[in-house]
């Protein structure tokens, strides 16, 4: 059993050159991105009821439970980073390491059910934090530790790749 090579890509990148592997442009509008990340778990529901959701096509590579549950963890992440924005003034972001979180939450062995139900939460909590938001607040900054600085709106518009990639991944 091969294990998965850690991602060392820094997928921050495509808000300046988009994806080709998705068709994320990384000028999407946030204020209907809001919307759709809300919306996105109905989108995942049918591929986590599959009987195959738990099952690697390869095994170097995430199940769609994995995938479910690190975009879960992510998007719970994200909505952390966006009230550390609004409450302090260009803060340091906390590291997140997707992949040691997935070794340490043992995504591989979590059940459908509860994976679907953790994304709707985080979704929903996250959607409902952007939706909150004032017009010039979209624009308030945080640091990443190497000094890549995001807005509020660019967060945003990351989260939304992960949305919308990960799901590619397990659908095609």
């Amino acid at each position: 059993m091969s294990p998965i090579e850690p991602d060392t890509r820094d997928w921050a990148e495509v808000l300046d050159i988009g994806c080709a592997q998705c068709g994320f442009t990384g000028d999407e509008d946030v204020i209907e991105l809001r919307v759709r990340i809300a919306e996105a778990p109905a989108s995942w529901s049918p591929v986590l009821t599959r009987a195959d959701a738990a099952d690697r096509p390869r095994e170097d590579r995430w199940s769609a439970v994995e995938y479910a549950a690190h975009l879960r963890d992510v998007l719970t992440e994200f909505r952390g980073r966006t009230l550390l924005m609004l409450a302090e003034e260009a803060p340091t972001l906390p590291n997140f390491d997707g992949d040691a979180v997935a070794l340490e939450s043992d995504y591989r062995n979590q059940p459908a059910a509860e994976v679907l139900a953790g994304l709707e939460e985080a979704a929903a909590a996250y959607a409902g934090s952007l939706a909150a938001l004032e017009d010039g607040q979209w624009q308030r900054t945080g640091l990443r530790a190497d000094g890549r600085e995001f807005t509020i709106a660019s967060l945003t518009r990351y989260g939304w790749h992960e949305v919308h990639h990960h799901l590619g991944d397990v659908e095609g």
